[in-house]
């Protein structure tokens, strides 16, 4: 039986029920006993059906989900709480990186925002797609519009696989062909860029406040590696195993982006050219710690620099006119695609198909989780590569013997 009582004189009642076997809930009524007797009653029954499994405990599972908002926001917009908030906390807990779930959560919020979207029964896919629509019609690419949907895609599957939503009403909805719209694309610098960078750097200025040799060290890293940005700045002295056949650099797991501890190997010319650099830096802290967070305006001034000093060694005002209009070294190419700092990665990946490495080994030193990712987005080929793959295949000649067989029979 339930019992119904009273905190205090002229207040509201409260009832206490067992829910299930050694399990009693206590919820508040009315001020109106025989109101507050009626919702006892039903709470009872409700109780009992339960137990005999006549009332689906989802159904219940669901109703109290959405009867819960799917974002609070603070005063500055940001998600406090709710369910978008409890999906970044499991973000977190499955070991996600913070920036990563933050990002996740901001693109959802957007969408939710964007489509109204209170409660889980407003997520309609019809709402979404009008929520990204109108993110493609603020002018961002289309691959930031596919980010975008695919943060709130994971936001309904973890709502769906978590009990909280009968169904991902999102699963069916589509990405738009970034080939139609690519805004960042990156090349590959070619073997006299990038020994042209490099020395560049090593005699140029500091740049944001990293030195010279400092940055031309990190391209040779970069290059020799193919590490991200985030992944070099977690690297200390102690990452750097010079004397291992063959040499190593090592990631930890917290700064991978699969968050796994890589072991990289690296040419051993490299490794000679660390070693006294980093006996000069000593122990302790980042050896790239003066790194800026801008790398791409950094290298952007290295190649400018790197850029000047070809052009200026042209010997003829024809030269010089022609190197003027070519566009090596240049950050930007013919073809709209960037050298940034990320595009050291790829000349790295580049560089590893044009040795003639198999596709395997090439994704292994990618870090790559497929050889698509390897081969299609990563490895740049040249039209020179072109040229040199064609030239070695065997000319389609018949035997001089057979010649005058073949003029015979009209062959």
């Amino acid at each position: 039986m339930a019992s119904i009582y009273r905190r205090k004189k002229g207040g509201c009642f409260y009832i206490t029920y067992q829910a299930r076997p050694g399990e009693r809930h206590t919820v508040k009524g009315c001020k109106d006993r025989a109101a507050t007797d009626a919702l006892a009653r039903k709470l009872e029954a409700d109780a009992m059906l339960r137990r005999e499994g006549i009332i689906d405990v989802r159904a219940d599972q669901y109703a109290k989900a959405e009867a819960r908002p799917l974002a609070v926001l603070d005063g500055e917009g940001k998600v406090i709480d709710g369910h978008l908030a409890e999906y970044h906390g499991a973000l977190l807990a499955k070991g996600v990186t913070r920036d990563h779930a933050d990002l996740v959560r901001t693109r959802a919020n957007k969408v939710l925002l964007r489509a109204k979207a209170r409660r889980i029964s407003d997520m309609a896919p019809s709402a979404v797609q009008g929520a990204i629509a109108a993110v493609r019609e603020e002018g961002l690419s289309l691959q930031t519009c596919n980010d975008t949907l695919r943060a709130i895609k994971q936001f309904s599957r973890w709502l769906w696989r978590d009990g909280r939503a009968r169904e991902d009403v999102l699963a069916h909805l589509t990405g738009y062909n970034v080939a139609l719209d690519r805004r960042h694309d990156r090349r590959s610098l070619t073997d006299e860029e990038l020994a042209r960078l490099i020395a560049a750097a090593e005699e140029g200025p500091a740049i944001i406040n990293m030195a010279g040799r400092d940055r031309a060290i990190l391209y040779r890293v970069a290059v020799g590696t193919g590490f991200r940005a985030k992944e070099l700045r977690s690297l200390a002295p102690e990452s750097f195993d010079l004397g291992a056949d063959p040499p190593t650099v090592t990631v930890q797991a917290a700064y991978s982006k699969h968050r796994r501890r890589d072991v990289q190997p690296i040419r051993r010319d490299l490794a000679d050219i660390l070693r006294p650099w980093l006996e000069a830096k000593g122990q302790g802290g980042p050896v790239f710690g003066d790194m800026p967070a801008k790398t791409a305006r950094m290298m952007r001034e290295d190649l400018a620099a790197a850029r000047r000093t070809w052009i200026d060694e042209a010997r003829s005002p024809e030269a010089r006119k022609e190197r003027q209009d070519s566009h090596f070294l240049a950050y930007r190419d013919s073809a709209g695609r960037v050298a940034d700092f990320h595009a050291l990665r790829h000349t790295y990946i580049s560089r590893l198909v044009r040795s003639g490495a198999n596709v395997k080994v090439a994704q292994e030193l990618a870090r790559h989780s497929t050889p698509m990712l390897t081969l299609g987005r990563y490895a740049h080929v040249q039209l020179a590569d072109q040229t040199r793959a064609l030239d070695a295949l065997p000319s389609i000649e018949a035997p001089r013997a057979n010649v005058a067989a073949l003029a015979a029979t009209g062959t």
